[in-house]
């Protein structure tokens, strides 16, 4: 039985097994974990492994409730060809429970791992293994498919830290994740949220950009992953990912940090040694509470805008699909905004540009929106900082720097162009999480605050 997402145009929501997914890249998967995993002051490792576990067992549980004559075989096969397919990379499920028979704990091992591969193009040098969505998958994978709490640990053999494979340590049993059998998404704000019925506008705004010719095209794309389970496209390797599982982690951390700081205000001042990229956003804005967070799940977003929709921008599909229909500077954002709304991200729209000046956009059906209407219901502050990241680095790509001109995408551009004096920032001014209609950032070069 094949992997089959169900995708609608007209929400922009990608769906496997229920679950929202997303395209991502390397460099905001290792970006956002890294945000995470450097705070030594919450339980960075729960967040990760836990909410791995929660999204690839919901998903899972709600396949094989659907198709109740899937024997276990069939069961782990599916899970692995899931894992594969959204890219992931490699998890030899069948071989290895096969060769685990009657043992109560066993290694798992792969020789491709998305996230390894990512975390290993750190700068610093890891001094512990990084594959914990892998091990939260696996746990979620088994406990789903067997019917029973699986639980694991990491080992030191890892792709992350310049291994060859890498390796869990997995156990039957255990209470550390009995829980997933009583696991419910879908909050009452979930269901009457004004964000989640809103009517979605035709483009107002899209230049000479053929949104509809675009979305089809990249639709079309093979985005799956390769025989190594991974998707190299665009200058990048993509995952087919969990909506909900970036959201959970962006928000408990931000939720684990807020009781840390409130426990303990001079964190504070010791994130900003922490984070060296605080060094350079403390010079605009009040780095105090939560709006630590805040900013660094904002930066995540940048580096996403920077990397995932520079590179899409410098590819081959650009020049075939986009170029063609480009007559004006100004239709490379419509372009880009077009391929966005092909990524499950929602629906973008562009409600307001000033060449080199101002970009006002708006988003329905936000994904991170959604998702913490689905979780933890409304928000009392805006929260889409993907949104907001993305839409700051592509004005810097397009007005701050010139992707026209197919720069290098190194770290020294980023920092010339996203870091400058003059560069753009995006402030959100409405958020679906809030119980708007739709979700809104203006991106200018006004001054930060």
């Amino acid at each position: 039985m094949g992997v089959a997402p169900i995708a609608d145009p007209a929400t922009g929501i990608c769906t496997i097994d229920a679950q929202p997914m997303v395209f991502h890249c390397n460099h905001y998967n290792r970006t956002l974990q890294n945000t995470i995993e450097n705070c030594r002051h919450i339980d960075n490792r729960k967040i990760l492994i836990h909410s791995a576990a929660e999204v690839a067992f919901l998903g899972l549980q709600a396949h094989f409730r659907e198709n109740p004559g899937m024997k276990l075989e069939e069961r782990l096969h599916y899970a692995e060809k899931l894992y594969s397919f959204c890219g992931f990379g490699l998890l030899p499920l069948v071989d290895t429970i096969k060769q685990a028979v009657g043992q109560n704990e066993f290694d798992l091992s792969t020789d491709s791992s998305h996230y390894g591969r990512a975390l290993s193009l750190n700068f610093e040098k890891r001094r512990v293994a990084g594959e914990y969505f892998d091990l939260g998958f696996a746990i979620g994978a088994l406990s789903a498919a067997f019917g029973e709490a699986f639980s694991g640990e990491m080992t030191k053999e890892a792709i992350s830290l310049k291994g060859r494979q890498s390796t869990f340590h997995i156990y039957v049993g255990g209470e550390e994740f009995e829980y997933l059998f009583g696991l419910e998404s879908g909050t009452p704000a979930y269901l009457e949220a004004a964000g989640m019925s809103s009517t979605i506008p035709e483009r107002s705004l899209s230049g000479n950009i053929d949104e509809a010719t675009i979305i089809g095209g990249v639709s079309q794309a093979p985005l799956f992953g390769n025989q190594y389970g991974l998707i190299p496209a665009f200058g990048v390797e993509l995952t087919r990912h969990y909506a909900d599982y970036y959201n959970l982690v962006s928000y408990r951390f931000e939720q684990q940090l807020a009781e840390a700081l409130a426990k303990r205000p001079t964190l504070t001042d010791l994130l900003v040694y922490d984070y060296p990229a605080l060094f350079y956003y403390k010079q605009y804005i009040n780095l105090e509470g939560m709006s630590l967070s805040r900013t660094l799940l904002t930066e995540a977003g940048h580096i996403c805008g920077f990397n995932t929709m520079g590179g899409i921008m410098s590819s081959e599909a650009w020049e075939g699909l986009v170029m063609p229909m480009v007559q004006e500077r100004e239709d490379w954002l419509h372009g880009i905004i077009a391929v966005i709304n092909a990524l499950g991200w929602g629906v973008w729209r562009v409600i307001e540009l000033v060449p080199n000046e101002k970009l006002v956009l708006r988003v329905w059906r936000p994904y991170e929106s959604l998702g913490y209407l689905r979780w933890f219901g409304y928000s009392q502050h805006p929260l889409d900082y993907l949104v907001t990241g993305v839409a700051a680095s592509i004005m810097n790509l397009l007005y701050e720097g010139d992707i026209t001109e197919h720069p290098t995408l190194n770290l020294d551009y980023y920092y010339q162009i996203n870091r400058s004096a003059s560069s753009f920032w995006a402030e959100q001014t409405r958020c679906v999480a809030m119980g708007d209609d739709y979700s809104e950032v203006v991106v200018s070069r006004q001054q930060r605050g």
